[in-house]
């Protein structure tokens, strides 16, 4: 997390992950002399990368989002399995937990006055509920095989809130259903993956009014995703615009007969995996350089994207952009007013926010933060690679 002011960035930790990270440390630490060392390969307990160090580079973390309420910051945390919502009270050393659940995340949210709006995610599915921070009552507003993500507060009306949809197939429910009980952890991996499910519907915009119970859909188109609504308050929608994929490959439409000419090669690996863990148990060596595979650092998922960080930086410098970034010229951050008409502001945009006073937009285009002010001038503020969420 950074906090940008006066013209200076700082960066803000968080003291749920620095007191995980000394726990798994600490732990790590205990036990390693357990798993490394000729002792260990001998009696065949040797583990690779058992080591404390090991441990703590192996650990997950991701903000998902912030805000604030009454002068304290709340964000957004994923770590490992786990996730939560977090109040800063004053400084690292006084958080305390928002909303937490063994079997929900809560990932991204608005706060509105005393009321959180914020999406609670579960086996695949994603729906829009809301928590009143004074009285911590939550409840849930939205339902179906679905995911309902990114909700924010309308600008002009108290019970409106605007949010992202994606339908889920309902063969891929009774997929889930007929299978066999899975454990806490299986079921938390699953509900915290970022990637788009290969099955997963064009991404629309929709506007749930919370009083009257009803729910439209805005924004909608089979060749598009909809993502990052914010409204404004002269009645205008601000959203980013994306192509819509579905992630399958030609290799899902071919099905079976891909898998049978794969068998040969899985059966390879399969059995070198089996020797490598059997070096490694008894010689203390494993048979591979690393035993650890990892996805080609060109490449990284960007609010459920893979984007080829090179090739995109790459194709928007021959463009002639001012301020070239990784994400792809098709993400455009758009306009729309109330009488309809829809203006493009500008390409590459991954993240963004609209000062209400001064009609400026601070946005991410995936390697840095730039202020585009309302006549069009582009300013770069910092360098931040990665950036989905900017409050």
């Amino acid at each position: 997390m950074h906090r940008f002011s006066e013209g200076k960035a700082t960066e803000l930790s968080s003291g749920v992950l620095q007191s995980y990270i000394s726990k798994v440390k600490d732990s790590a630490e205990r036990n390693e002399w357990k798993y490394n060392g000729s002792g260990a390969a001998f009696t065949g307990v040797y583990q690779n990368r058992a080591s404390a160090t090991d441990a703590v580079s192996s650990i997950y973390s991701q903000v998902n989002c912030v805000g604030e309420y009454m002068g304290d910051l709340i964000y957004s945390l994923d770590i490992d399995s786990t996730n939560g919502l977090y109040r800063r009270t004053e400084g690292i050393a006084n958080e305390g937990i928002v909303l937490c659940s063994s079997s929900n995340a809560y990932r991204d949210f608005d706060i509105k006055g005393n009321l959180l709006v914020t999406s609670s995610h579960f086996a695949g599915e994603s729906h829009i509920g809301i928590l009143n921070l004074d009285t911590k009552s939550f409840n849930l507003y939205t339902e179906g095989h679905c995911r309902d993500f990114s909700p924010t507060w309308s600008a002009v009306s108290a019970d409106k809130v605007y949010f992202c949809s994606a339908g889920l197939p309902e063969n891929d429910r009774r997929d889930h259903e007929d299978e066999a009980p899975r454990g806490i952890s299986q079921m938390v991996n699953e509900m915290y993956s970022s990637a788009r499910s290969a099955k997963q519907g064009p991404t629309a915009i929709c506007v749930l009014d919370v009083m009257a119970a009803t729910l439209d859909e805005l924004l909608t188109d089979p060749r598009y995703d909809y993502t990052h609504p914010q409204p404004t308050f002269d009645g205008s929608l601000y959203y980013i615009r994306k192509p819509y994929r579905s992630g399958k490959s030609a290799a899902d439409s071919l099905g079976c007969f891909v898998d049978a000419l794969m068998l040969p090669i899985r059966l390879i690996e399969a059995l070198f995996g089996f020797l490598n863990v059997f070096s490694a148990k008894y010689s203390g060596k494993t048979l591979a350089r690393s035993d650890v595979k990892q996805r080609d650092e060109k490449e990284m998922f960007i609010d459920g994207n893979l984007i080829n960080a090179e090739k995109e930086l790459r194709d928007n410098q021959r463009r002639g952009d001012k301020n070239p970034g990784i994400i792809p010229h098709s993400w455009e951050l758009r306009r729309r007013e109330p009488n309809g008409n829809d203006t493009l502001i500008r390409k590459g945009v991954a993240a963004f926010r609209v000062d209400e006073k001064t009609g400026d937009i601070l946005l991410s285009n995936g390697s840095a933060i730039l202020l585009l002010d309302k006549e069009g001038r582009e300013e770069k503020l910092l360098a931040a690679e990665g950036v989905m969420f900017i409050k």
